[in-house]
């Protein structure tokens, strides 16, 4: 049964990525002026949309989650008050930004990277959501807080309260930096 799944998901992950092959250059993004931005090739892209898509839809199988991971300030600040996530030792990190300090976590187990992405579906539940590609304003954000140049896969989940920011590794598809870009007042 399992590798019945695997074929159609292959399938679907062919199809898509058929019709998706001038996504890059026929839509690209506004990128701030000053941010570092590397695009992925757009099968590098759509694998990890199917990924993430599993991820929130199905039973999890956590080929996510790593055993770094970066959860930045805004998720942070609501996360932390989770009871599992309050448990995770060491990793407490410290970001500058506009003259202010903000507090951000990095797991160093997966099993804490886990908790946390359990956390994120329990939050986003069984709500609609979509997968895109980030904005100006939240590549203005993410920019912000990070200190690294920015290298896709990234990718918004947008549901209808929340605008999570999913930074993937192009290299084996696990979360680098796990975030909630501010929403629009």
């Amino acid at each position: 049964m399992r590798l019945t799944n695997m074929k159609i998901v292959f399938v679907l992950l062919l199809i898509i990525t058929s019709f998706s092959g001038f996504a890059q250059k026929s839509s690209p993004i506004d990128i701030p002026k000053g941010v570092a931005y590397k695009y992925c090739d757009s099968v590098t892209y759509e694998k990890a949309k199917v990924l993430v898509m599993q991820e929130l839809t199905k039973q999890p199988t956590y080929e996510l989650t790593g055993k770094v991971m970066f959860v930045g300030p805004v998720l942070w600040a609501r996360f932390q008050k989770v009871k599992e996530l309050k448990k995770i030792e060491g990793g407490n990190v410290t970001i500058l930004i506009d003259g202010g300090k903000v507090g951000a976590k990095m797991t160093q187990s997966v099993v804490d990277s886990k908790k946390v992405w359990d956390a994120l579906r329990k939050e986003i539940g069984a709500q609609e959501f979509k997968l895109r590609k980030a904005t100006y304003e939240e590549l203005q954000y993410y920019w912000a807080v990070i200190s690294f140049d920015i290298e896709e896969p990234l990718i918004v989940v947008e549901t209808k309260d929340h605008n999570y920011i999913l930074n993937l590794s192009p290299k084996d598809m696990k979360i680098i930096w796990l975030d909630e870009a501010p929403k629009k007042k």
